[in-house]
């Protein structure tokens, strides 16, 4: 009998530890996830998207166009929401100018860009587009485009329908394929006349390409193949972490003389990252783990990184990433890896925008380098960012990039102000001006510090600061 009574005590016990167990589970908050990059953007409005593909090649290239969404009286919707609805049957002839986000790698689809579409939140008139290139995240040759390609074994690869990118579609190793094939039908697909093409990393190479091979040969043609190519189709270029010159780049990363780059890194990470690279060792962990840990320096800043990031880093084409880049990432060895089109770059006949992250991979001496070849161009040093600025510095990028094609819609002079100006400009507007963010050989810099505090002075009379009402009500959302 007293067996009995403890072998019941002990079941009686279990339940309810068990259910203790239950009721805390269901009181513990929800796991946290990530961060998502509409939270990271500023004012963003209500958007509707239009997604469509184009076949070229035999592989269907995936597109999204967004706009501002109109509710049924015709007014502007403001909420913090988007509406994935199609509007494949929509006019869109009241668009007056269009922005082409060309995404980097190669073969890095274009999730990571999206928190450039709130610069379709500028107006009523503007859309921006998306689009993966050939092969990578939503434009897989193959029948089943809704599989996922990426670099990991779990997943349905690129490799899985063909033996090899090299082999099937030696185009996607092709520079020139997405610069005067792949971009101009697209762009004869959505019937532009009236366009700025946006370039991240790689796809500041393709933008390079696409002005100076296609735009330029065609310019004095009325039409090519039904599609006008007049030089108005063109409007500007905006170049975020731009290289010209592929080994002048892998340079300045080891600049001792420069700033916030590899060699400023403690001198047993240089000595391992050279060891690890003389030998090739780049599968080995070591080389992995400096690497991921590295990218939070220089490449994203923004740690944990958010889900559009993510999201294209499951939809990275691998083999065409090393093919066209190589497969180190600290040098270029790959298809690219002879680029410079320096000489070329007095050849762009409209403005350019370049900007880059104060702890870029791609280094101010680089990007200025580049800015002094063009005829007509301005540049921007965004004070928090690493490579990918449009998550790091998402809502200052968005009004860098605002401003600069208002300008040029508006035919106002591009090039005005020196870049000193620029870079204090763009600092100031998030209400960080951060010692050494302007540049020495600025022949302005003395004025330019006069307006900076005439300005604050005339803010504090007025009542109150853009500055504050960037920080305390700049659009973000809450995050819970």
């Amino acid at each position: 009998m007293p067996s009995t009574t403890a072998a019941f005590a002990v079941k009686a016990l279990l339940c309810s530890l068990l259910l203790s167990l239950i009721n805390f589970a269901a009181a513990s908050p929800q796991q946290w996830k990530q961060w998502t990059c509409d939270e990271l953007t500023p004012n963003l409005c209500e958007l509707q998207v239009e997604s469509g593909s184009v076949t070229i090649k035999s592989i269907p290239v995936h597109y999204w166009r967004y706009t501002r969404k109109k509710n049924d009286y015709g007014n502007k919707n403001d909420d913090n929401q988007e509406s994935y609805q199609s509007m494949s049957n929509s006019n869109n002839s009241s668009i007056s100018h269009s922005i082409i986000a060309l995404h980097g790698g190669p073969g890095w689809p274009h999730s990571y860009l999206l928190p450039l579409k709130q610069l379709a939140c500028r107006g009523d008139t503007a859309e921006v587009i998306f689009y993966d290139q050939a092969g990578c995240g939503e434009s897989v040759p193959y029948a089943n485009t809704t599989a996922t390609v990426s670099n990991t074994s779990a997943d349905t690869t690129i490799n899985d329908a063909a033996s090899s990118v090299k082999d099937q579609y030696p185009h996607l190793l092709d520079p020139t394929y997405y610069s005067e094939i792949e971009l101009p039908t697209l762009i004869h697909h959505w019937k532009l006349q009236h366009y700025h093409v946006l370039g991240h990393s790689w796809g500041t190479i393709l933008a390079q390409l696409f002005a100076l091979n296609y735009v330029n040969k065609h310019k004095k043609n009325t039409t090519v193949e039904g599609f006008n190519t007049k030089e108005e189709g063109l409007q500007s270029l905006i170049l975020s972490g731009p290289i010209s010159n592929a080994q002048a780049y892998i340079s300045a990363q080891w600049n001792p003389a420069d700033q916030n780059n590899l060699a400023s890194l403690p001198p047993f990470v240089q000595h391992r990252i050279h060891a690890l690279e003389e030998s090739k060792a780049y599968d080995s962990m070591e080389y992995k783990a400096i690497d991921s840990v590295l990218s939070t320096f220089f490449t994203l800043r923004t740690a944990p990184p958010p889900d559009c990031f993510g999201d294209s880093a499951a939809g990275v084409n691998e083999e065409v990433y090393v093919g066209m880049q190589g497969a180190s990432e600290f040098t270029i060895s790959g298809v690219l890896g002879d680029l410079d089109l320096t000489s070329r770059l007095p050849e762009l006949s409209v403005p350019v925008l370049l900007t880059h992250g104060k702890y870029d991979t791609m280094r101010p001496s680089t990007v200025k380098a580049i800015q002094d070849q063009i005829p007509i161009s301005e540049r921007v040093m965004f004070p928090h960012s690493g490579h990918v600025s449009m998550i790091d510095d998402a809502g200052l990028m968005n009004d860098v990039v605002a401003s600069f094609i208002h300008r040029v819609e508006e035919g106002v002079e591009i090039g005005g102000m020196n870049e000193g100006e620029t870079t204090k400009a763009a600092a100031a507007a998030d209400g960080t001006v951060e010692e050494g963010d302007a540049v020495k050989d600025s022949p302005s810099h003395s004025w330019a510090w006069i307006k900076v505090v005439i300005a604050f002075l005339a803010g504090l009379v007025i009542g109150e600061l853009k500055i504050g009402r960037r920080r305390n009500g700049d659009g973000y959302t809450t995050i819970a």
